[in-house]
């Protein structure tokens, strides 16, 4: 993705970049497996470290589960600055900081980088730039690959990034002697479900999109690697539409943001089948009780789909571990629609100094 440079604000390039999510799941994975095989060897990490900013914490926060039911190596996700300015003082020499930025460019991940190597970890950068700053900072770079959309919300960037950490989970499980037949297989069926859900969800998000009123209020709620699905979902509400509402952990939502739930309120739950789907339903129910919009996102004959008044539909039943491949379409689609049919700018990048002010406070231009 160009930054800083060149840019143009289409909704085309937001709509390019969902289309392009199922056909990369067909040969994205195997190539960063590959080459993640061909990189990193060595012991077993005594603890493995996701670290990025916004999206990219988001794909860590997606990606954890896998890495822990496939290598049963503790992991944690963080935002950068924490991973860089608090969790390394105690982190193990040895472990893994796994390190996202799809520019490269951003300052605390390339920090975060940085300072776990001079600690003793095993920086590993994950971007599209095997070129850039964070490329330079790490020990390890796997830099995927990508038709650039052109400057919008990440959509393919977020797959992407997900794909590679999905990759490394793979190697961490192989290298702490798991086995892991069948693991890269899964991931790669994931490109005929998410070409599936690109058409069920399409037709349901712009009828929500466009029964929202202007200042809608919406929620997005997840446990487990759903979680990090919901800040997704959120943040490309917030790029697209500048939306209020918020992103919410699965149980906590009852015990706080529930209080500001009201008639008006849309609150999605992403509810993939799992660990967690029961309390979903049951979040479901409360929201539509108290008077909001209950919008679940789950296949259309799961549980959940019944506790909501209107399905964003999943095409089929994924590991969950798997499921933020998927789920983060209908979302993506909701805030599409739901900005490009009101002519909305992206990001309120019509505002030169909001521009300038953002692009320095993350990427220190």
């Amino acid at each position: 993705m160009r930054v800083g440079e060149g840019i143009e604000l289409r909704w085309e390039n937001m709509r390019s970049g969902i289309a392009q999510q199922p056909a990369w799941l067909e040969h994205g994975p195997r190539d960063l497996l590959e080459e993640a095989r061909q990189s990193i060897d060595g012991p077993s990490p005594p603890r493995i470290f996701l670290a990025g900013c916004g999206d990219s914490h988001y794909a860590g926060l997606a990606a954890r589960l896998a890495f822990e039911r496939w290598s049963g190596i503790p992991t944690q996700a963080l935002p950068s600055l924490e991973l860089s300015r608090y969790e390394l003082e105690l982190a193990p020499a040895g472990s893994w900081a796994i390190c996202v930025s799809n520019s490269g460019k951003v300052v605390r991940t390339v920090e975060a980088a940085a300072n776990a190597r001079d600690r003793g970890l095993r920086a590993i950068g994950v971007t599209y730039d095997p070129l850039s700053r964070l490329a330079e900072a790490c020990e390890t770079t796997l830099a995927f690959r990508y038709d650039d959309p052109g400057f919008g919300p990440g959509t393919i960037s977020y797959v992407a990034s997900l794909g590679a950490l999905y990759a490394l989970a793979i190697r961490a499980a192989e290298l702490a002697g798991r086995d892991v037949e069948g693991l890269l297989e899964s991931i790669e069926a994931q490109a005929g479900t998410s070409s599936a859900t690109l058409g069920l969800a399409e037709p349901a998000a712009g009828r929500l999109a466009g029964e929202l009123p202007d200042d809608a209020k919406i929620d997005v709620v997840g446990g487990g690697p759903s979680l990090g699905t919901a800040f997704f979902g959120r943040a490309k509400l917030i790029e697209s539409a500048h939306s209020p509402g918020g992103a919410h952990e699965l149980e906590e939502w009852a015990h706080e943001e529930f209080f500001c739930t009201r008639p008006g309120t849309t609150t999605v739950v992403v509810a993939p089948p799992g660990a967690s789907h029961d309390r979903a339903v049951e979040q479901l129910e409360a929201a539509r009780e108290i008077g909001a919009r209950a919008v679940a996102v789950c296949p259309a004959d799961a549980p959940a789909a019944g506790a909501a008044d209107l399905v964003l539909p999943v095409a089929a039943s994924t590991p969950e571990e798997l499921s933020p491949l998927t789920y983060c379409i209908p979302l993506e689609l909701l805030a599409f629609h739901y900005a490009s049919t009101r002519g909305l700018t992206m990001l309120g990048f019509d505002d030169d100094r909001r521009k300038a002010l953002n692009f320095r406070q993350i990427f220190g231009e």
